[in-house]
């Protein structure tokens, strides 16, 4: 026998999770990052890179992230198709004249109760600029 599927994502809970997770990777809090994954997810990011496995790697990798971005703004609605969602923003690095910016298309693939199960960045060095004040 076996498991049902995971049902679809509505949009107002696609929209929900991807402004959570910038919410939370713009203040810092991790917690709230790590909250939104389940507990076997992966994260590839940038797509190509080695895959993050498991709860030590993911917290390394999102600690950096919490501590580097200032601000992740979404551009444009998510697009959903199942459980999958994708969704582009901007993501700020530091601060001042140094500050950069990347623009990133995340893809979340979704479990049957709502969390990340997989996480890919498309991004590359063409997507990576100074931050125009």
């Amino acid at each position: 026998m076996s498991a049902a599927a995971p049902q679809a994502l509505s949009a107002d809970a696609a929209i929900k999770l991807c402004d959570a997770y910038l919410d939370g990777l713009t203040r810092g809090d991790l917690e709230s990052v790590l909250a939104l994954f389940a507990e076997d997810a992966t994260i590839e990011d940038p797509v190509g890179t080695d895959i993050k496995c498991g709860a030590e790697e993911r917290r390394a990798f999102y600690q950096i992230a919490c501590d580097s971005i200032t601000e992740a703004v979404r551009q444009g609605p998510p697009r959903v198709a199942g459980t999958h969602i994708a969704f582009a923003f901007v993501a700020t690095i530091g601060h001042g004249p140094d500050a950069m910016q990347i623009d990133i298309i995340d893809i979340f693939e979704c479990d049957a109760s709502g969390k990340v199960a997989a996480m890919r960045a498309y991004w590359g060095p063409e997507n990576m600029r100074a931050h125009s004040a």
